[in-house]
């Protein structure tokens, strides 16, 4: 009988054997995974001063995550690190582990850019055009930026920037600038007005400027009867802030009223129970009748009421 012919006479014990050298191989796997203790990536990238275990690590024990073994190379440079090199500085500090995975791992030293992206949200104003060449490489540190002064000289802007590490001014350098806004015309005040006038369309006249805030009101109709709040000094753009808006009925107030019904106009005075601005509809009381309607604000102290 044929060596086969006889197997097949016995499928059950081909099976077990089957099965024996499976969990063999598992568990020889099993010994060979955990027996390394670090596995090395073929090649790594940093941007801090050393080059730390969990740089060039795939995986590693938590607790000599931040164990340095050299310095980092130069920015755009790189280093090679050979297995054997990493276990020689392991056991040179007394640190047993069973490395595997890459012979050697290529280190790349990564740079940090200061970019026109940083610089603006740094500045705060996206309306100007750098003249120093950007982006600046720095080696290493991820680096707080600080903006120490700035200054003009006609449409040229100089920036001073403190590079911050470990909370201490590591490098300051100048950034210059051009600004790139156009100029606008905008309404400001022709004169000096004081404190709580009532603003008239002789108070305002036009000027150009480069910077416009959002506070600053742009429409001249806008400004018209607003009551300012502080002291506008001639040229002085109108804001939200120094002025407000007037109005022209309140509470309690005794009003004029006109009550319109096809042709015929009545007019007489009735008492405010809210106050409001140009446009809005108030209840109003009559002072004889005691009877209360809607009506709608027209002007200073007056209504309508149809």
């Amino acid at each position: 009988m044929k060596p086969m012919q006889r197997l097949y006479r016995h499928p059950m014990r081909c099976f077990k054997q089957l099965i024996m050298l499976s969990v063999s191989l598992i568990l020889l796997l099993s010994g060979l995974s955990q027996a390394c203790d670090v596995v090395l990536k073929k090649s790594a990238t940093v941007s801090k001063e050393q080059v730390r275990l969990s740089d060039i690590a795939k995986s590693y024990p938590s607790k000599y995550a931040n164990l340095i073994l050299c310095p980092s190379p130069y920015v755009n440079n790189s280093i090679t690190l050979t297995r054997r090199y990493i276990e020689s500085i392991l056991k040179r500090r007394g640190i047993n582990l069973k490395l595997c995975g890459s012979d050697t791992v290529k280190v790349i030293s990564k740079p940090y850019l200061l970019t026109q992206e940083k610089l603006i949200d740094l500045i705060k104003d996206r309306d100007i055009v750098f003249i120093t060449a950007l982006p600046i490489r720095f080696k290493f540190y991820p680096y707080k930026l600080k903006l120490l002064s700035t200054s003009s000289s006609g449409n040229l802007r100089l920036y001073k920037i403190a590079l911050i590490k470990n909370n201490k001014i590591y490098k300051t350098l100048t950034i210059t600038a051009k600004s790139n806004r156009r100029e606008r015309l905008i309404p400001v005040a022709s004169r000096d007005i004081p404190l709580g006038e009532r603003i008239s369309q002789g108070d305002i006249t036009f000027k150009k400027v480069k910077r416009i805030l959002p506070t600053f009101i742009l429409s001249s109709s806008s400004i018209t009867g607003r009551i300012t709040t502080s002291f506008i000094k001639k040229g002085s753009p109108f804001t939200l802030s120094n002025t407000k808006r007037f109005k022209p009925v309140r509470l309690g107030d005794i009003v004029k009223v006109e009550v319109v019904s096809g042709n015929i106009v009545i007019r007489t005075i009735a008492k405010a129970l809210k106050g409001g601005y140009n446009g809005d509809i108030i209840p109003i009381m009559y002072i004889s009748s005691k009877r209360v309607l809607p009506a709608k604000i027209i002007g200073n102290k007056e209504v309508l009421v149809q």
